[in-house]
């Protein structure tokens, strides 16, 4: 919780990917840094595996030093009728398959407003997401693999009913009016339901004021977690 990690400087997460997402939000909000040690899956957000643990000691002496990379990794806000929301991978907005509604949306119609330009997206729905979220759920949506750092937003259609819609990279200082043009949706800000909205409603999205700051241990390779981790 907020009060227990307020004034820590960094965190350990024991688990997988789902854990430092749990806790990315809190940790990033307080400014306190993640370490990550793999006891779960997949592992992409984590700096050791298992039964690399002892070697966190070396990267906590080099962090007290000052001389530790650390890599900042940006997250979404999300505002819905007065209320934000972050998230470190991806905010989603698909289509309601009865979970706030009591009839099932069959194909989502969205149109999409940016300083760009506008676009109109039919299909399960949309994923925005970060530079992190691109070896998420967006890969699985035939998004792009960006490298953490990159200043850029990626907005990857969901199962679209064009052939043109494609994953579009923008700039991270942009920033989203998502409307329901048809049928009901839910969004979600890294797989957890936040909200249940009607046609017409709209939602913003753009780059929250924080960011998750993970310390690297040296030689940290972000292709060999690509290639090790993506191809389990």
């Amino acid at each position: 919780s907020p009060s227990e990690i307020r004034g820590v400087d960094v965190v350990i997460i024991l688990g997988g990917d789902g854990a430092i997402l749990h806790s990315a939000v809190t940790a990033a909000q307080n400014h306190v840094k993640i370490i990550g040690i793999n006891y779960g899956n997949l592992g992409f957000l984590t700096e050791y595996e298992k039964n690399e643990r002892e070697r966190i000691k070396d990267l906590l002496k080099q962090l007290e030093r000052g001389e530790c990379r650390i890599l900042k990794r940006s997250l979404l806000q999300v505002d819905i009728g007065g209320k934000s929301f972050y998230a470190l991978n991806e905010i989603a907005l698909q289509r309601d398959v009865g979970l706030y509604s009591k009839t099932s949306t069959q194909i989502l119609r969205l149109k999409v407003e940016t300083k760009e330009g506008h676009d109109n997206i039919s299909g399960d729905g949309i994923l925005i997401s970060t530079p992190t979220g691109s070896t998420a759920y967006s890969l699985s949506a035939g998004g792009a693999i960006l490298t953490p750092e990159v200043p850029v937003f990626m907005m990857t259609p969901i199962c679209a009913f064009s052939m043109r819609s494609r994953p579009i990279v923008f700039s991270d200082t942009e920033e989203f009016a998502i409307k329901i043009t048809r049928g009901k949706a839910i969004v979600s800000a890294d797989g957890l339901a936040v909200a249940g909205l009607p046609e017409d409603a709209v939602i913003f999205v753009k780059k929250a004021p924080f960011t998750a700051d993970f310390p690297v241990r040296e030689n940290s390779d972000f292709f060999a977690k690509v290639r090790n981790k993506l191809n389990e």
